[in-house]
């Protein structure tokens, strides 16, 4: 697998060579639940880059498998190119506890439960990415 190395993001991403299918939700910043389903197309150490044939809201991200050890992101951009649809997923590092937190509100939310506290998911998934980036300076 070749390197890309993106200078102006600072991160090498690879290509994933393979057909991998992302199945993934989105916890829109209405706070609504929505299911997708995306490819894979690159993968980094902070991220992941994904194609979808439909468009995907900005929020935060719920993936139904992990993907680099992860099971949250943040959808960081979006955009139509051709017929498909790019985005960017940066990777949230959760607790156990948090991690626990939100898959039970997903689980209660695919079930055509409304989620309980959307607000307390948000706040937990940008408590962890605060945490993250002071971390990493």
């Amino acid at each position: 697998m070749e390197a890309q190395n993106y200078k102006h993001r600072g991160v090498r991403r690879y290509p994933v060579s393979a057909h991998r299918q992302c199945p993934l939700g989105i916890i829109t910043f209405q706070q609504e639940w929505k299911d997708h389903d995306a490819q894979i197309v690159d993968i980094s150490i902070i991220g992941i880059g994904i194609e979808s044939s439909q468009q995907i809201e900005p929020g935060l991200v719920w993936f139904k498998e992990r993907i680099g050890g992860f099971k949250s992101g943040v959808l960081m951009w979006s955009r139509q190119n051709g017929p498909k649809y790019r985005a960017g997923i940066k990777f949230v590092p959760l607790s156990r506890d948090e991690e626990a937190y939100v898959y039970e509100q997903v689980r209660q939310s695919t079930s055509r439960h409304p989620l309980t506290d959307p607000a307390k998911i948000i706040s937990s998934l940008l408590e962890s990415v605060k945490k993250e980036m002071t971390d990493f300076h």
